[in-house]
């Protein structure tokens, strides 16, 4: 039997005469891809991270909608209000954050970390009228809120989100031996940024305090601290937080009901926790139909916010949780690709730090519904009601794309994408000249 003869772009053979098969060599160079040097991959679509993380946080902002109108179509009309007023309203909002992710992503890198310092120093200034009785509103021990002018209420603490980020990736490109140790990493990051974290914590919000605190690992993380500061601020953190959870009767009573959930009392403590999992429960497999679930007529009393994950879960059942999951991993394989494709450490410290805040949140919301963890009231990115939330983290996604948009070769992937999209018109329009 005659062999055919080898060519050149033939693949190698490997030692035993077998040819490499596709899923040999998709392993070899996912192996590579994994052990070896970060930056670019020749065949790889330099754009995937741009439309991917994009489509992700669109299906997501849509999943939220919808959500956030089913449950406030029966919380707002029992109350006498309408429904479909209270949803317009935050539909604005919601094009107020598109809008601002959109701007966001034009914006240069070289912009984004001018205003990096300027960002945190305003996010402070709006977190201090937390302390102004008169701006201040407070909800289950959470004074967190203020009532601004125009804007009407307000959450600064998801400025603080982003400022933050942002002012950790300026320390790191601008002035990277401040993050060696010693004195300069206190002064220079803990320091503004344990100024900003307290006021937060002065109004009484220990929950984003504990996202913050993954922010700043994730970013610090990317900018090279030493591993035992991490050790140390790991220590810190769990001592801090035991203590402000000793301090506070109501943050007590909620370790104890997570802790012990069959004595947790199911009228007043382990109320919420429960119908949670009660909603879980009913979904199923495929849920009970969008609009139809039954614990957001009154026994979920955070319904669109912080437990709208299991009125997702009752609606749309495992399928629909399991999407929105798999929606959040997207997000956070954009951000890891980001990162991996990027030589800039301003790009790696600023999206380490974002993708541990919404990521991180995400994880932090859908464990408390679960019941892994214990309730610490974050809402669920993009999900939950909250204009504040979804504006900031929008415009934390635009910063996202604003990084995916100079990977090496994308630019000049959407010129050529944008040359073919205005060549098409030409023609279509040519020839619905010509058949008129």
């Amino acid at each position: 039997m005659s062999v055919a003869p080898r060519r050149d772009d033939d693949p190698p053979e490997p030692s035993g005469g077998r040819p490499a098969g596709p899923v040999r060599r998709g392993r070899s160079r996912l192996w590579a891809r994994l052990i070896g040097p970060d930056g670019p991959v020749g065949q790889a679509h330099a754009a995937l991270s741009y439309y991917a993380l994009l489509i992700s946080t669109l299906f997501l902002l849509t999943f939220g909608l919808i959500m956030v109108f089913s449950v406030q179509s029966v919380t707002i009309a029992a109350g006498g209000g309408s429904a479909f007023t209270a949803f317009l309203r935050y539909l604005v909002i919601a094009g107020v954050g598109l809008a601002a992710m959109v701007a966001t992503s034009r914006i240069d890198r070289v912009w984004l970390q001018r205003l990096a310092v300027p960002a945190l120093l305003l996010a402070a200034v709006l977190q201090s009228l937390v302390l102004v009785p008169s701006l201040a509103t407070c909800a289950g021990g959470n004074c967190n809120w203020v009532r601004l002018p125009v804007v009407g209420q307000a959450q600064p603490s998801e400025f603080i989100k982003l400022a933050l980020a942002l002012y950790i990736g300026w320390v790191a490109a601008r002035h990277k031996e401040r993050l060696r140790g010693g004195w300069s990493v206190v002064l220079f990051v803990f320091a503004p940024a344990g100024a900003a974290i307290g006021l937060v914590m002065r109004g009484g919000d220990l929950g984003t305090v504990v996202i913050l605190a993954l922010l700043m690992a994730g970013a610090l993380w990317m900018g090279g601290l030493g591993k035992t500061w991490f050790v140390g601020l790991f220590a810190a953190g769990l001592v801090a937080f035991g203590g402000a959870t000793m301090l506070s009767a109501n943050r007590r009573a909620r370790i104890m009901a997570w802790l012990h959930p069959e004595a947790a009392d199911p009228l007043d403590v382990g109320y919420q926790p429960l119908h949670g999992r009660y909603a879980l429960g009913t979904g199923g497999w495929a849920g009970v139909g969008p609009g139809s679930s039954r614990q957001k007529w009154g026994y979920l009393t955070q319904a669109d916010s912080d437990y709208v994950f299991a009125v997702l879960g009752e609606e749309f059942g495992l399928v629909g949780t399991i999407l929105v999951i798999g929606l959040f991993a997207v997000v956070g394989w954009c951000c890891l690709r980001i990162m991996r494709r990027s030589q800039d450490l301003y790009v790696g410290v600023v999206t380490g730090g974002i993708m541990c805040w919404i990521i991180g949140q995400a994880l932090v919301n859908i464990g408390v519904v679960v019941g892994i963890l214990p309730v610490l009231g974050v809402p669920l990115p993009l999900i939950s009601a909250g204009g504040s939330s979804l504006v900031f983290v929008l415009t934390a996604i635009g910063v996202l794309l604003s990084f995916a948009r100079h990977e090496p070769g994308a630019e000049r992937a959407f010129s050529t994408h944008g040359g073919a999209v205005r060549r098409t018109l030409a023609v279509i329009s040519t020839r619905r000249r010509n058949r008129a």
